[in-house]
């Protein structure tokens, strides 16, 4: 009965496949050479295809007769009339090379390159062009593609018994519904997912929303930037006439070539002033992404983007790899903006002077109050200048007119069907608009192969341990583990080997943890508790901690605490345990000075979104102050100097300390963002990085009297922080704290105001925020106070004008620091430094100054900023 079924079945199948009608082929060049990525678009119904590297196509299309437009960039588009009946008919073509014309022009005093005009009149018409649809849907369909090229030898023979090489392609695929409503709002709605291991990504959809007639796309200034002409030259390369348009042809030429520019072509369409297509290069630190984007006439003087090509090249530490983005884009349906003429022509004041007199003659004569959207209605000829002010007040108008939140830029929403990974490769033969190539097929059969042996693996895992989801073996002892227990909640183990250091208090000294966690959709619930142990002590501390996240979007949090515990005077900034253990035994200076507690500890803390958060905490602690300590010296040397002791020298404190003190301390404050701007995704809003500074402002108070507690004194502190993008040209940081102690009557080395110091060569501190000279602890303060951190990394400066350098990834920073206390002596401190070298480290040199006073030189090596330095953060 089964095998009566499947040849029932599969009888069905051939009779639909039978029944499908449309065009297949290969599209060539005059030399009989597959043309890869060439595009097919139907006219009557907006269907498209294209072809693979190998110039195969398929296209699918109902009975009838039907306009069919084959392009290729670099090459003459050929529009053929094909009548389909049933079944596939074999369509081959050929295209041939596209003759260029350079155009007879009047050259001008100055010298100036036509393409000058040209780009004028582009930049001046792209907010036209932003706002020329009211809305549009269209059906997207996107495959990355990525190749291992090359590896180091010593790994190379383990990534071979995975099954990666050079000849197998790692792909996935998407299909997709798209939407836009003017002026900011994006629908998606993943009809299907085909993808290659546990990669369940939709792919960059930033790219299809994105538009070069944007300032920037993709992080890189667009050739239609309305700052274009400080960053770029352009030169006309010709020109060519394509389905009744007149295509000029400009390159594009950086005037600093490097990160977040582009250079290539852009297509120009003469009199629309719209985009024909685009082959641009750019490079992200230090990876080349090649974008390819080709245009076609939806409606009358209406052109979309019908194909994009995103190529990704790059190496890392030996590894060279390739990626690839193909999306096509089809099925377009268009809603024309009511406001905005189809024929609008814009005059050139620098070439056509005469007319933009006359033009600039008429508005004073005939000076009119209609508002920007009767004006632009008109269709009249209009200047550049013109242009451009009517379409900024066109927008401003719609929005006051709307009442548009202005501080929500983008509006996106994405929904995944239900079935999206469940198609079978049946629907994927009928919906994929380009054959899969030998490597891609290969590829998909080697994942099919890998996931039925991970089924059975996760199975058999499942069946041995039920509770923790995997089997437990001697090495999670050593190594720790992150144990299953149910759908939602977990066990995590943390091994004390993997945190092994050494202190001259505890001697060499490990932590482990285990933590029982819940997570759930309405919050979250931590249960842990933390283990030191010393081997000096010959004892261990400990800490028990209870954590839990609630609300809407677990935007509330309590924490309760307490133990026994060490602590660095530092607390905020600690000093790296991990660095000071090297510097130590090497050269017997200590930087970490610690005392303990025994505690008692509770905290809330409410956020709202990113515009800001309030917090409150309250502290009771019986302190001891160690003193003794013991250093050894791994590597002998002619000295006979003692260890720094563990008491740090500090300018404000009175010795000695004194050996316990009972404290009751309680904090508040709170952190906003007056101006922060919003994407909205699926209803959430989700914050654009740096488009608000943040302000902050706290109170510490130590209470004398409350349960014993000896401590006295007041710290009221604010800060600014805040990130830039200087155009295009770098990267601003700036953070500034500010404070005063408003009485200090009682108070202790572990309530002084701390600041990030540092006094090792090789150090993990943050670039943007921390002192590369400044002495630990000398200049900690019971008084008034200011600290001020800027940080600025070039796109280009010294060595990055090397462009072989700059395609290793490097950047060039510069920063200078201050801190104000009674006793600092107005500290300053100016450096620079290389960045990203290998992509993992970072170099400086520095210099201090007191007073204006030279103090001190130094050289310090850490990590790159991109990775955990700090650089990159999110206000």
């Amino acid at each position: 009965m089964k095998y009566l079924l499947s040849v029932i079945l599969t009888l069905f199948c051939f009779s639909v496949i039978a029944q499908e009608s449309g065009i297949r082929g290969i599209i060539r060049d005059i030399e009989n050479q597959p043309l890869p990525f060439a595009s097919l678009f139907v006219n009557e119904n907006g269907a498209g295809a294209i072809t693979n590297e190998e110039g195969l196509y398929e296209l699918r299309l109902a009975p009838g007769t039907y306009t069919v437009v084959i392009q290729y960039l670099g090459y003459q588009t050929k529009v053929e009339t094909l009548t389909i009946g049933t079944g596939f008919k074999n369509f081959d073509t050929s295209l041939k090379p596209q003759t260029f014309t350079l155009k007879e022009v009047e050259v001008q005093s100055d010298g100036e390159d036509p393409a000058y005009t040209v780009m004028r009149r582009a930049i001046a018409k792209a907010e036209y062009h932003r706002q020329q649809l009211d809305a549009y849907s269209a059906q997207v369909y996107i495959k990355g593609a990525g190749r291992l090229l090359k590896s180091p030898r010593v790994v190379r023979k383990f990534i071979e018994k995975e099954g990666i090489d050079s000849t197998v392609a790692f792909t996935s695929e998407t299909v997709s519904d798209i939407s836009y409503t003017r002026p900011n709002t994006y629908t998606e709605t993943v009809r299907s997912i085909y993808t290659q291991g546990d990669e369940r990504s939709t792919s960059p959809m930033r790219f299809i929303n994105g538009s070069f007639y944007e300032d920037d796309i993709a992080g890189a200034i667009s050739p239609l930037s309305k700052k274009a002409f400080g960053y770029y030259r352009f030169k006309l390369a010709g020109y060519f006439e394509d389905q009744g348009y007149l295509v000029n042809k400009i390159q594009v030429t950086p005037r600093s070539k490097g990160d977040k520019v582009f250079e290539g072509y852009i297509y120009i369409i003469e009199d629309l002033w719209s985009i024909h297509s685009l082959e641009l290069t750019t490079y992200q630190v230090g990876f080349r992404f090649d974008i390819n984007t080709l245009f076609n006439p939806i409606e009358s003087k209406v052109w979309m983007p019908i194909r994009y090509t995103f190529d990704v090249t790059g190496s890392f530490f030996g590894f060279a790899f390739e990626y690839e983005y193909l999306t096509t884009v089809d099925q377009y349906k268009i809603t024309l903006n009511p406001d905005l003429p189809v024929e609008l022509n814009i005059v050139d004041e620098k070439i056509n002077r005469e007319m933009a007199s006359v033009l600039k003659q008429q508005r004073k004569e005939n000076p009119e109050q209609a508002s920007s959207i009767e004006k632009l209605s008109q269709g009249e000829e209009l200047t550049r200048k013109e242009m451009r002010k009517l379409m900024r007040e066109y927008v401003k108008e719609e929005r006051l007119e709307a009442e548009t939140e202005l501080e929500v830029e983008i509006n996106t929403s994405l929904e995944i069907d239900s079935n999206a990974y469940q198609q079978d490769s049946a629907f994927w033969a009928a919906v994929r608009p380009i054959p899969l190539t030998r490597y891609e097929v290969r590829g998909y059969e080697l994942q099919d192969s890998l996931e039925k042996v991970e089924e059975v693996e996760a199975q058999a895992e499942e069946e041995g341990n039920p509770r923790s989801g995997g089997s437990f073996s001697a090495f999670d002892i050593l190594l720790g583990k992150r144990f299953k227990l149910s759908e939602k909640t977990y066990l995590l183990y943390k091994s004390p080997i993997l945190d092994l250091q050494f202190n001259p208090v505890e001697g060499i000294n490990g932590t482990s943890w285990l933590s029982y966690q819940i997570r759930n959709d309405s919050f979250d619930f931590d249960l842990g508790t933390e283990l030191r142990y010393g081997n000096r002590w010959k004892r261990g501390n400990f800490k028990v901690y209870s954590e839990i996240e609630f609300g809407d979007r677990k935007q509330n949090q309590i924490e309760v605490s307490g133990g026994r515990y060490v602590e660095q005077y530092n607390r905020d900034q600690a000093v790296s345990e991990l660095f000071n253990t090297f510097q130590i035994l090497l050269t017997r200076n200590n930087y970490v000075h610690m005392s303990e507690k025994e505690y008692g500890r509770i905290a809330f803390t409410r956020n709202w979104s990113v515009e800001g958060s309030f917090y409150v905490n309250a502290e009771w602690a019986n302190r001891r102050y160690i003193s003794d300590f013991f250093a050894p010296k791994w590597i002998p040397d002619d000295t006979d100097a003692d260890p720094t002791p563990n008491w740090p020298e500090v300018a404000d404190a009175t010795y000695p300390f004194p050996n316990r003190e009972k404290a009751f301390v309680l904090e508040s404050g709170f952190e906003v963002r007056p101006w922060q701007k919003y994407r909205i995704r699926n209803g959430e809003k989700y914050p654009i990085r740096n488009s608000s500074p943040t302000l902050g402002m706290s109170l510490r108070v130590g209470l004398p009297k409350v349960f014993e507690s000896t401590t006295d004194f007041s710290l009221l502190e604010g800060n600014f922080r805040h990130k830039l993008d200087v155009g295009y040209r770098g990267i601003l940081d700036i953070r500034v704290n500010a404070g005063i102690f408003l009485n200090s009557d009682q108070i202790n080395l572990v309530d002084f105001k701390h600041f990030p110091g540092n006094q090792m060569s090789l150090t993990g501190i943050d670039p943007v925020q921390s002192y590369r000279l400044l002495p630990f602890y000398t200049f900690s303060t019971r008084q008034e106070f200011v600290s001020v951190f800027t940080h600025y990394q070039f796109r280009k400066f010294l060595l990055t004008q090397i462009w072989e350098v700059n395609l290793l990834g490097i950047k060039e920073n510069v920063f200078s620091n201050y801190l104000y206390t009674p006793n600092s002596d107005n500290y300053f401190e100016v450096g620079y430094g290389l960045d990203n070298i290998f992509r993992l480290f970072r170099i400086e040199v520095v210099t201090s100054f007191r007073d204006g006073t030279y103090d001190d030189f130094g050289l310090r090596i850490g990590i790159a900023s991109n990775i955990g330095g700090g650089l990159i953060s999110i206000n």
